[in-house]
């Protein structure tokens, strides 16, 4: 199987590019520890990379299942009683945070279940 790649520079206005330009100078300032960071961003723990990349994983299948159909993001996200807005920025990754209970509900908007499975490293 061979990845295709797509980089691009990440469209922002002004004022996005001076926050986030700001929250580097901080954090380049102020050096905070992984117990700090995620203490002031409230997390109490990282979240794994493998954890990551699954979610990433299964959230490309819901895409290409959706796209397989021949569905558009309004007729899912309408199924999944979500906007289309947050089902695009889901199936993009820009919403790195998602609930197993919005990813069930698009699964189940799709015809499909979500199942969990422990494995040994």
């Amino acid at each position: 199987m061979s990845v295709r790649r797509v980089y691009q520079k990440a469209a922002r206005t002004p004022g996005q590019a001076a926050e986030l330009a700001a929250v580097r100078a901080k954090y380049q300032r102020e050096k905070p520890s992984l117990e700090q960071a995620l203490a002031e961003n409230g997390y109490a723990e990282p979240v794994p990379l493998g954890a990551l990349v699954e979610l990433h994983h299964v959230l490309a299948q819901l895409r290409r299942e959706r796209e397989r159909q021949g569905l558009s993001l309004a007729e899912v996200a309408g199924r999944a009683g979500l906007d289309p807005a947050a089902l695009s920025r889901l199936e993009s990754g820009k919403n790195g945070n998602p609930t197993i209970a919005t990813v069930s509900r698009v699964a189940a908007a799709l015809g499909l279940v979500v199942t969990c499975a422990i494995k040994g490293a």
